[in-house]
């Protein structure tokens, strides 16, 4: 990363993590690629950009389920700066689902679910787009904007109905999701998607597009698309 892009004046490479306070840390598991006695820096949002004066206009915040101690290290900043941004999160992990959406919204944000999945091997992991409420007229003039609500591909979720929007059969106990533990192996993996997908499909009943359901079918479409622009770049 530092050869691609670190001779650009307007951007800063640091490696360490981000919480909910300034501090150090090591890896909590062999995922982080450390050795586990190991530690790095934690910066906090508001110390990178509320602190230091800097503004944040954008920020895409994927922390594998510290989203919510993120943005609370980050109030000053959001506050000040209104920036739009996005959070992951798993739909049907419900107690963290709520705890996130409702913070999100009590700083002013409405938010819109991505509706395709953004990681393995859950189906139901989302990212949220977050948008400030005094922002949302100007959103609801972008056409692009409104295409994609009218597709499905965004929709307004609260705490509230998310569950119910997104792969309800994920729910702990549902037909996606049988027994008593979300993270078992078979809860909410694709195979287990799909067969329930065709199922709704054979009795009509109203369903987002399949391609959207399973990760692996909605990364080869992606693949596809990003090859075609290329090819016609080059023609260009």
């Amino acid at each position: 990363m530092k050869e691609s892009w670190g001779s650009l004046t307007n951007f800063e490479i640091r490696q360490g993590g981000l919480g909910r306070e300034v501090g150090t840390a090591k890896p909590r598991d062999n995922s982080f690629g450390m050795d586990m006695n190991t530690e790095f820096p934690v910066y906090t949002l508001d110390s990178m950009f509320f602190d230091k004066g800097e503004k944040l206009a954008f920020a895409h915040l994927d922390l594998e389920g510290l989203e919510f101690d993120v943005l609370h290290g980050g109030l000053k900043t959001i506050r000040a700066n209104k920036p739009v941004f996005t959070v992951e999160l798993r739909v049907h992990e419900t107690d963290k689902t709520t705890q996130l959406l409702d913070l999100i919204d009590s700083e002013g944000y409405d938010t819109y679910v991505i509706d395709e999945p953004c990681g393995w091997p859950m189906m139901d992991l989302r990212n949220i787009l977050c948008i400030p409420r005094k922002r949302s007229v100007a959103f609801g003039q972008s056409n692009s904007f409104n295409l994609l609500v009218l597709m499905g591909a965004l929709q307004r979720v609260t705490s509230e109905n998310i569950s119910q929007e997104i792969l309800p059969c994920c729910t702990l106990g549902g037909e996606c999701c049988p027994g008593n533990d979300l993270n078992g192996a078979g809860c909410c993996t694709e195979p287990v998607v799909l067969e329930w997908y065709d199922k709704q499909k054979e009795a009509q009943n109203p369903i987002p597009p399949r391609v959207q359901l399973g990760f692996k079918a909605t990364h080869k479409i992606f693949l596809t698309h990003e090859f075609r622009l290329r090819q016609r770049q080059k023609v260009q």
